[in-house]
């Protein structure tokens, strides 16, 4: 989103992203994610949650035009479309909007490469789910280098374990409101059986013989990497 917001120019587009939770968590999502030309905010209560639809941003994007009017109440999730999400977005705000990225840009500029060799998983600042975090990571290593049915049978197995222990540890901790609407935790939740769910389908490819979707490890690593913040 920030770089979104970099190259359109905040005088013809405005990202927002909104903390449901709290300004200390927002404030640490601006720390995280260097957020200087996306405006950073927090509803003060929860009477403030929204009211007839909505949903968290890993879920889709709200695009509204210059008069206030919604134009898109949500637009294509990334870990269900992947970069063809990014491109929703700028083709929502072309058509409805009449806002173009500049004509050297792409969705591919604006993606951050997890696949590259100079990537690295940030910290949550839990121990116990770095070290797992770190595990992940090297699995996926390995499957980049050897797309083989036993290497993806091991990160399926480490990420199944791996997402359970995340969410029991959210949950015992209360993170993410589980329960409560608009909940980071649900959202969470649902990202883990994603990724799952696609996982099974590439391995049935792979036991097909037929050639895999590189965007499963795409959006694995994006979920083990960046979702993984909200750990």
């Amino acid at each position: 989103m920030e770089k979104w917001a970099t190259r359109y120019g905040r005088s013809r587009v405005q990202f927002l992203m909104v903390c449901v939770d709290s300004a200390g968590v927002a404030a640490g999502f601006g720390r995280m994610f260097s957020l200087k030309n996306v405006v950073n905010c927090w509803i003060p209560s929860r009477g403030y949650m929204p009211k007839g639809f909505g949903q968290l941003g890993c879920s889709g994007f709200i695009i509204s035009d210059k008069n206030g009017c919604f134009v898109s109440r949500k637009t294509k999730a990334y870990l269900q479309y992947g970069d063809a999400a990014f491109a929703d977005v700028e083709a929502k705000l072309s058509k409805c909007c009449s806002v173009e990225l500049p004509s050297n840009e792409s969705v591919e500029d604006l993606t951050l490469d997890v696949l590259s060799p100079n990537w690295k998983l940030p910290s949550v600042g839990v121990q116990s789910m770095d070290k797992e975090h770190q595990e992940c990571e090297e699995a996926l290593s390995i499957l980049l280098e050897r797309l083989t049915v036993p290497s993806l049978v091991t990160v399926m197995e480490m990420l199944t374990h791996h997402f359970q222990q995340e969410e029991s540890l959210m949950k015992a901790s209360s993170f993410g409101r589980p329960g409560e609407q608009f909940s980071p935790f649900a959202s969470h939740v649902k990202d883990h059986e994603r990724i799952l769910d696609i996982g099974c389908v590439e391995l049935s490819r792979l036991h097909a013989q037929e050639e895999p979707n590189k965007s499963f490890m795409t959006m694995t690593c994006s979920l083990v990497g960046g979702n993984g913040n909200t750990s």
